[in-house]
């Protein structure tokens, strides 16, 4: 099972950097984004503040991501990727020259800037054939979760001597550092493309995959983003433990990360249901008081369900895929842009609200995608 995804990395050397490029980025941002949410109240915000910033952080994407689509298939894709790079690696200092949450608006806009992010995308899917897409983007992506695995616990033990700008200071370091290995990987200019309607007979019609992506992404973007308050608000816990808990969401991203890819390539349908079942679980567990380590395990499958669902997406729509890309991260990020306004009206009413929610979907997006398998196979 290993084997395959090692393969991947060690066949494609610019996937190996993209790899740990997007280890050390998330190095740097697992420092702090398990805490963003309370430093907003630190700073003065409340539920609804969190909601906000959260909010115009995805619709920045939103705003962003079709045009780094079409830039995507018109121009060399690692260019566009390397001055989205540069321009988010700023939005730490802006963190920590916020005096107050209004002040936190320009790094957030800097770190929702995704122009570069369809040109990634479609930088991995032209990389490998596409019956190894699924270990591409599962095992690829699996460097965000690498890296966040060791830094919460890195970021709990420096922030009483540092604070949350120290922190800021660090992470910027980091982006720095992702962003030269983005510079050292080769350039790539689209591929011209005669054809370019989905591919026929991949058993998943596109619009069904879209709709999984919007309700999961949504889920996602909601849970992840009051989880830290519940761990403080319900479970009492100290600031430097929700750090450390992140590492949890991260580790269980990345264990699961490779053999769901793996599973990907044999059988993408039931892999997707497979992950999706997975977080739902995660958020029912962590609604038990001893389910708090399994619950961010599993809930770490939400971003793998999102790789597997991209990959997917790739191998139906083999030209213009800069655009197939960034519009289906369009809705993506709309629908993560409601979700955290929908997970802040339940933690409103109460801590439990976001999990549930999460819970239900989970269930759902699962009954719902292994019954089409299921009905196709039958």
């Amino acid at each position: 099972m290993l084997r395959p995804s090692v393969w991947i990395l060690r066949a494609h050397p610019d996937l190996r950097k993209l790899f740990w490029s997007n280890a050390f980025w998330t190095f740097g941002a697992g420092l702090y984004t398990f805490v963003w949410p309370n430093h907003v109240r630190d700073l003065g915000g409340d539920a609804g503040a969190i909601g906000y910033l959260t909010a115009l952080m995805y619709g920045t994407m939103a705003l962003t991501l079709l045009p780094g689509g079409w830039l995507a298939d018109r121009r060399e894709r690692r260019g566009i990727m390397l001055v989205t790079w540069g321009l988010a690696s700023l939005a730490p200092l802006a963190f920590a020259l916020a005096p107050t949450w209004p002040a936190l608006v320009p790094g957030v806009l800097l770190y929702g800037m995704f122009l570069g992010w369809p040109a990634m995308e479609a930088y991995i899917a032209d990389s490998v054939p596409p019956e190894a897409l699924g270990r591409a983007f599962a095992v690829t992506n699996s460097g965000y979760a690498l890296g966040a695995v060791p830094s919460p616990l890195l970021g709990a033990a420096l922030l009483p001597a540092v604070g949350m700008r120290g922190l800021f200071i660090s992470a910027f370091f980091l982006f720095a550092l992702s962003t030269l290995l983005i510079a050292t990987m080769r350039p790539q200019r689209p591929r011209a493309q005669p054809d370019p309607s989905p591919r026929r007979g991949t058993g998943r019609p596109l619009p069904l995959l879209i709709g999984v992506l919007v309700v999961a992404s949504a889920a996602s973007a909601g849970i992840r983003t009051f989880v830290p308050p519940f761990l403080e608000d319900v479970r009492a816990f100290p600031r430097p433990w929700i750090l450390a808990a992140g590492s949890l969401l991260a580790l269980g991203e990345f264990a699961l990360a490779w053999p769901l890819g793996h599973w990907a390539d044999r059988d993408r349908g039931r892999a997707l249901a497979g992950g999706l079942a997975l977080g739902a679980a995660g958020a029912g567990l962590l609604l038990l008081p001893g389910g708090i380590v399994p619950g961010l395990l599993l809930l770490g499958s939400d971003r793998v369900v999102y790789s597997l669902l991209r990959a997917e997406i790739g191998t139906q729509v083999t030209a213009r895929r800069g655009v197939a890309f960034g519009l289906t991260g369009v809705l993506a990020t709309v629908g993560q842009a409601v979700g955290p306004l929908g997970a802040a009206w339940a933690y409103g009413a109460t801590p439990s609200g976001p999990l549930l929610l999460a819970l239900g979907t989970g269930v759902a997006l699962a009954w719902a995608t292994a019954g089409r398998v299921l009905r196709k196979k039958a």
